[in-house]
């Protein structure tokens, strides 16, 4: 999806969300080419941590601007390869059986696929890295704030904090607990396709020889006299 200057200079100075609602940061600045085109933003993450996002991650919705998770971005990205590999597969094997395309034309276009696969392969198990990484580090995260639930619980019910000093903090850590579960989950739906498509068979054929079938010549013969037989009643 391509943005213009246009349409996100009006977020300036607003704040960024991820997916799952979560405040990330502040839109500072934006880049563009010379016809306007966004390349990349700037979006201060904190006070002292200031990053330039490219705009594959980028997306503008009716609640603002969003912005898509780095392992995200990259699963989506090896996803509509592989979707375009495994498609392409089977239109060249289709073509083969038919016998529309010459032998030496499916060997060319075959050998390239296969390279084009196996290097996407390599990046395929990258990303499949980055993931599980991802959530083992939301799996922490829950525990932490788990724990951290637990211990406000434990303080309110011994009448140690206030009931509004409870209610706030407890809102905060459930919400900020449901949105890791949302992004784990999602990771694992990203790494379902994944499998998938990457283990999806490409049906493939047996390379023969299509020979076209050349219509007989020659002067036409007379078809033959049928044959009578002649009953004789005794």
């Amino acid at each position: 999806m391509i943005i213009t200057l246009d349409q996100i200079e009006k977020y300036l100075g607003h704040k960024i969300k991820d997916p799952y609602g979560r405040v990330v940061g502040t839109l500072v600045s934006v880049y563009s080419d010379i016809d306007g085109v966004v390349t990349d933003v700037e979006v201060a993450f904190s006070d002292s941590d200031f990053r330039t996002v490219p705009a594959k991650r980028i997306q503008l919705t009716p609640e603002g601007v969003v912005i898509i998770p780095g392992w995200k971005a990259e699963a989506i990205e090896v996803e509509q390869k592989l979707d375009r590999a495994r498609k392409r597969y089977r239109a060249l094997e289709e073509l083969y059986r038919k016998g529309q395309i010459p032998v030496h034309a499916y060997d060319e276009l075959k050998n390239k696929l296969d390279a084009q696969l196996k290097r996407l392969k390599t990046k395929v198990k990258e990303v499949r890295t980055v993931l599980k990484k991802r959530i083992n580090e939301l799996e922490d995260m829950v525990l932490h704030m788990e724990k951290a639930m637990t211990h406000l619980i434990v303080s309110y019910t011994a009448a140690e904090i206030s009931e509004h000093a409870f209610k706030t903090s407890i809102d905060i850590l459930r919400q900020a607990r449901s949105r890791a579960i949302d992004e784990k989950k999602d990771i694992e739906r990203h790494l379902e396709l994944i499998e998938k498509l990457e283990g999806e068979p490409v049906e493939l054929f047996k390379k023969e020889a299509k020979t076209p079938k050349i219509p007989q010549t020659g002067i036409a013969q007379p078809p033959e006299a049928p044959l009578v037989v002649e009953v004789v009643n005794a």
